[in-house]
């Protein structure tokens, strides 16, 4: 009788520590989904005080710390949970840490991991392609990113970073017709318009150039570099105006960027407008942009009178 009691107690026991686990990960889970990741990171911490390998507590408590900065930490978790169960996810992020920290080969084993686990994870291939892109391996990028887009017809972005590498290698034709079908699937695509764009500029198309700026344009309308971009191509379209304009949104969005009042200035001394030019020139002056004096003794500075007082 002794016994059957002593067996019931350690089964009541154990079942209670397994309900007790289970109820602190589902709260965890619940206050990571509602971002409050303080909160998560206590219950896991409780449940990995009792057992420390835990597996779906260390990945989440991964990602946890992922959230609150603590990539270290993370990856600390993630490589305790691949001794438990070797999963595609887990392998990933710790490729992605890598890939934060540039070290590329670590990311770039990590990555072959998670794809060998899920040959159909379209982010594994997107990833594993901008690795070889950073390390310069371009052919095999170029595979990474074309088997993305078999396993997703519908993405655009494997079509416009296989442009973008088709651009590098000096095939522009080539890059053109992958941005283009990029937009043809997707025409919110901003980077396919923006290096579209680039692609007609080096061609000297300057208004298709300027078409596809002004699509990209529409999508973001804070990108001072764009807007840079517009305000340069109207320029070497001869129109000025909407050059200066483009200049003035730029200065809406960034009251400091002193290349923007140094622009503007040159364009108002194009469009007859001397006096708001050396505004221009002295606010950019002001702000370090040193080659705004040049046009200040240019245009704003006051030569003296050359006739000769009379006696």
């Amino acid at each position: 009788m002794k016994n059957l009691i002593l067996i019931i107690v350690i089964t009541c026991f154990v079942s209670s520590c397994a309900t007790f686990n289970s109820a602190y990960y589902n709260n965890a889970l619940s206050e990571y989904n509602n971002g409050n990741y303080q909160s998560a990171l206590f219950y896991l911490d409780e449940i990995l005080k009792e057992n420390e390998n835990v597996f779906e507590a260390l990945v989440l408590r991964s990602k946890v710390y992922l959230k609150l900065g603590s990539k270290d930490s993370a990856e600390k978790d993630l490589q305790k949970a691949l001794l438990q169960n070797e999963d595609y996810e887990s392998h990933f992020i710790i490729a992605k840490i890598a890939l934060d920290k540039k070290d590329y080969q670590t990311s770039l084993y990590h990555l072959d991991k998670a794809i060998s686990l899920n040959p159909q994870f379209i982010d594994g291939y997107l990833n594993r392609a901008y690795v070889f892109y950073q390390i310069g391996d371009y052919d095999k990028s170029l595979d990474d990113y074309k088997k993305a887009y078999e396993l997703n017809p519908h993405n655009s972005i494997p079509l416009t970073n296989i442009g973008f590498i088709y651009g590098l290698i000096g095939q522009n034709d080539t890059a053109m017709e992958f941005y283009t079908k990029a937009i043809s699937i997707n025409p919110n695509d901003f980077n396919a318009y923006y290096n579209r764009a680039n692609e007609y500029l080096m061609k000297r198309k300057n208004q298709e150039a300027l078409n596809d700026l002004l699509s990209a344009y529409e999508l973001n309308k804070n990108n001072i570099e764009l807007l840079f971009l517009i305000s340069e191509t109207r320029v070497k379209m001869n129109d000025y105006q909407n050059a200066y304009n483009d200049y003035s949104k730029i200065l809406f969005i960034d009251s400091l960027n002193s290349k923007a009042y140094y622009q503007r200035g040159l364009l108002n001394i194009e469009l007859k407008r001397e006096k708001a030019a050396c505004e221009d020139f002295t606010k950019a002056g002001s702000l370090g942009y040193f080659d705004a004096y040049e046009q200040i003794r240019k245009y704003c500075v006051k030569k003296p009178s050359l006739k000769k007082k009379k006696k």
